[in-house]
């Protein structure tokens, strides 16, 4: 049973803090700080460490020291990520670097799509070069977590250029997601959260069973888009790598209607997509709550 609640870690008093330290002490400093601030999440977020611990320990198969090493650092780079993704909506977009080879793949979707990713890396910095390929993003989230954040981020983010479509319990989103596939435009959206009563598909992923929302991966289907699995991952103080797949289409089964099974090719590329850059990148993992129960 996923015990997430639909609310990004830190919350917006967490996001209050890295926007304050970033306003008046600067790009560096926020990052030093972030060293103390990881220790304090490292000492006593205990429930988080014991999750993200078995991630390391379990998953990685990394021995007890590197496994609590490896908290402490995924600790600190989430920090680092909070604090560019708004710096790069701040105007302070040239502080950093990219290698961008992958944003082909996202021109080639001449019409709407989705770009599907998860909660590693910083799918901010590919929505702040979507731009560069003329397309408009539209990041797709979960109220809970949109009405608390949204706002107080629209008023530092000055430079954001995307648009943010809230999941709604009357199902209005879906008119949202429609009207921009119809104007030729990207819908960006995570494949690795569910809150507890949502529909969902087990799947071995890296060697133990998880669970994943059914939604992405069916909207996907139904709207019979073109499908990119996108990733930005953060390499080094100030580059990031955009990784994304060659954007494919699913076929739609006879009838139209669409079981479980009829998802499961576009789960398992997902799902190989993430674990390739889990892979390489470790440590860029931000789910803290128990994934593989």
């Amino acid at each position: 049973m996923a015990d997430w609640q639909g609310k990004t870690r830190g919350g917006l008093l967490g996001h209050q803090i890295f926007v304050f330290i970033l306003r008046y002490l600067g790009l560096s400093p926020a990052y030093f700080l972030l060293y103390f601030v990881s220790f304090y999440y490292f000492v006593f977020s205990r429930k988080s460490n014991r999750f993200i611990y078995s991630y390391f320990k379990d998953i990685h198969h990394y021995s007890s020291f590197k496994a609590r090493k490896a908290v402490y650092r995924n600790y600190y780079i989430f920090g680092q990520i909070l604090i560019d993704k708004v710096a790069i909506y701040s105007g302070l977009a040239d502080k950093f670097t990219f290698d961008l080879e992958d944003e082909k793949h996202l021109a080639a979707i001449d019409k709407g799509g989705f770009m599907i990713s998860a909660h590693i890396g910083n799918w901010e910095m590919a929505g702040k070069k979507s731009d560069r390929i003329h397309k408009t993003m539209n990041l797709v989230m979960l109220d809970a977590e949109h009405q608390r954040i949204k706002q107080y981020l629209e008023s530092v983010m000055n430079d954001r250029n995307f648009n943010i479509i809230p999941l709604k319990e009357d199902l209005s989103h879906l008119i949202a997601i429609r009207q921009a596939l119809d104007n030729s435009e990207l819908i960006a959206i995570h494949g690795d959260r569910f809150i507890e009563g949502m529909k969902t598909l087990s799947a071995n992923f890296m060697g133990k069973e998880a669970r994943f929302p059914e939604g992405p991966f069916y909207l996907a289907l139904k709207l019979n888009a073109p499908v990119s699995f996108a990733f930005a991952m953060k390499e080094g103080r100030k580059h990031y790598h955009f990784y994304a797949t060659p954007p494919k289409k699913y076929d739609m089964p006879e009838g139209k209607r669409i079981s479980p099974e009829h998802l499961r090719p576009i789960l398992e590329d997902y799902m190989k997509a993430v674990e390739m850059m889990l892979r390489k990148y470790p440590e860029q993992w931000f789910n803290y709550y128990d994934f593989w129960n």
